[in-house]
């Protein structure tokens, strides 16, 4: 365990810098000059391997007036007057989901909506057979609903399980689920193996504005009542649909509600992240408060999120509306060039995230849909829900290294982090434990010595981090065993792992370490590198700063580039482990 002995023995530290910069040598020999990792870049996902059907959108394009278009309708666009536009006008059946959503009485969330109800309608789309009957149904935008439903005609699953994963589908400020690419994004995900749920949101019924830089926020500032309720009410519009799907015949049979995720774009990111427990910004002060926490949110996507600007953010002070979120995973992928949803807002909320997260950048792309990055968008999106919806543990492991997508757009993580799935078996959580005076890191396998150090009691001064890989046990017959060493002379002290036995050996020989047990077990890189379906451990060392010996393990590259700016060396990848 770790130790707080104090200064009582005279010697020199020169030693135990010896035998820290041998063992750092020794593995220096043994590291090849690449360091190149073998899931670094990936291939792309394009279309997935279903059919895919829809919920009826039928409507009666004549009832469109002369001059104006059905996209209006859809998005909710008032008139010149303020007389109030929505798809519910147009709709030519009642087999078309419409729910009407009660507002809570919070006028400092909902403004002048408050205690009211607001009306939204739903699409679903979702992997069907080859051979569904149902016909396309044409958009006069000239795109199509594939395989629609009409009337009472009930959803036609795909036959290859017999539930589906649930995506819910938020799509952007003044947009619709059948606007522009929002229908194609609809479709790529649903034919990946999801039902797509997606509220037709219709924004601008509540708050007129638009939202395309820094002074259009100012605008909506001074319509602060509005643009608080527009952002309030989406996520109530979100739980809505899910509980419909999730309770209606047809549906409910074949979808797993234990597998819900989100994939926002845009005003559609925050949504969803209000959803999962985010505090909204209520006031120009930037207090901020809680709409919902919705716990069948298990995970969440995003293209271009919007997260507000620098000097106004979504989740209150600091983004630190974010602290009360449920521990979701977060995929954010946002654009170098975007001033609506700028990356450094963005980066500001997922740094202040503890569960897995990723916030990739795509370089020079502006707000909107970016063609060029359609298998990055959708490449990132789709790893990171096999890997945190689905439990796909290949996947995880793939997620944790791969940097970029192969072709298409520039794509680059800005921050990682992929928390290894729950131990099960002979499997371990290595958690890593900080303690802020010696500025040292502790890795511990053990439940019983974590809880220890979580008390803070008999040890104290040791927090976790949040950061954590995992391992077998030290008594599995997986991999090499870990050694553990503790040394402490002088009032310097720390703690050492490796699965390497000629750096065990080097310790081994030296007076000033002591062996303490085999801490778990793990594999050896090659070449530094790891088999596919195993997350790869890299260790890094602080140089004897502060005259001790200490390393970290990490399986974040973000985390690892921030020691890096802190002086700490890059010693390897060291670990290859379960994901």
């Amino acid at each position: 365990m770790p130790s707080t002995v104090p200064d009582g023995e005279a010697m020199t530290r020169l030693p135990l810098r010896i035998a820290a910069l041998l063992a750092s040598f020794a593995l220096a020999l043994a590291a090849p000059a690449s360091r190149a990792d073998s899931l670094a870049a990936v291939p792309p996902l394009q279309g997935g391997p279903y059919a895919v059907g829809c919920s009826s959108v039928e409507q009666d394009f004549s009832r469109v007036p002369p001059g104006e278009n059905a996209e209006w309708w859809w998005e909710g666009v008032p008139t010149e007057d303020g007389t109030p536009r929505y798809l519910t006008t147009l709709l030519s059946t009642s087999a078309t989901p419409v729910l009407t959503i009660p507002v809570p009485d919070d006028s400092e969330l909902y403004g002048p909506h408050a205690g009211t109800s607001v009306q939204v309608v739903i699409i679903v789309c979702y992997p069907t057979d080859a051979d569904n009957p149902y016909a396309d149904y044409a958009l006069p935008t000239g795109k199509s609903v594939p395989h629609m439903q009409r009337g009472g005609d009930p959803p036609l699953f795909a036959s290859a399980r017999a539930r589906w994963p649930v995506l819910l589908y938020s799509h952007g400020y003044a947009g619709s689920p059948i606007s522009g690419d929002y229908v194609s994004a609809l479709v790529l995900l649903a034919s990946h193996g999801y039902a797509v749920v997606a509220p037709f949101h219709g924004d601008q019924r509540i708050a007129n504005l638009r939202l395309e830089d820094a002074s259009d926020l100012l605008n909506a500032i001074a319509n602060f009542s509005k643009f608080t309720a527009m952002q309030a009410v989406r996520p109530l519009a979100l739980a809505a649909a899910l509980d419909h799907v999730l309770g209606s015949p047809g549906w409910k049979d074949r979808l797993d509600a234990t597998q819900v995720a989100g994939f926002g774009a845009s005003q559609g990111g925050e949504s969803l992240m209000l959803m999962a427990g985010a505090k909204l910004t209520v006031s120009v002060g930037l207090s901020s408060k809680q709409v919902m926490s919705d716990p069948r949110l298990k995970v969440i996507t995003s293209y271009v999120p919007y997260f507000g600007q620098s000097f106004f953010p979504a989740f209150g002070r600091d983004q630190g509306g974010v602290d009360d979120m449920r521990p979701v995973p977060v995929l954010a992928i946002s654009g170098t060039a975007d001033t609506t949803a700028p990356i450094g807002t963005t980066e500001q909320a997922m740094r202040r995230l503890a569960q897995s997260r990723i916030l990739v950048a795509l370089e020079g792309v502006e707000h909107g849909f970016d063609d060029a990055s359609r298998d990055d968008i959708f490449t990132w999106t789709l790893r990171f829900l096999l890997a945190h919806l689905q439990d796909d543990r290949s996947a995880r492991a793939t997620l944790q290294r791969m940097e970029r997508v192969e072709g298409g757009g520039d794509d680059r993580r800005v921050i990682d982090y992929t928390a290894p799935a729950p131990a099960s078996g002979g499997e371990r959580i290595v958690v890593e434990f900080q303690n802020d005076g010696l500025a040292h890191f502790f890795y511990t396998a053990d439940a019983e010595e974590a809880a220890m150090l979580d008390a803070g009691v008999i040890v104290p001064g040791w927090r976790r981090t949040g950061f954590a890989f995992k391992a077998w046990d030290r008594d599995d017959a997986s991999g090499d065993a870990s050694c553990r060493y503790f040394t402490s002379r002088s009032g310097v002290y720390s703690h050492f792992y490796s699965i390497w036995a000629p750096e065990c050996a080097i310790l081994a020989a030296d007076p000033l370490w002591r062996f303490e047990a085999q801490a778990f077990r793990a594999t050896l890189p090659t070449a530094e590198d790891c088999p596919a379906g195993r997350m790869r451990v890299t260790r890094v060392y602080n140089l004897m700063d502060g005259g001790a010996p200490n390393h970290r393990f990490l399986t974040s590259a973000s985390e690892i580039a921030h020691m890096v700016d802190e002086d700490w060396l890059v010693e390897g990848s060291v670990f290859c482990t379960p994901p």
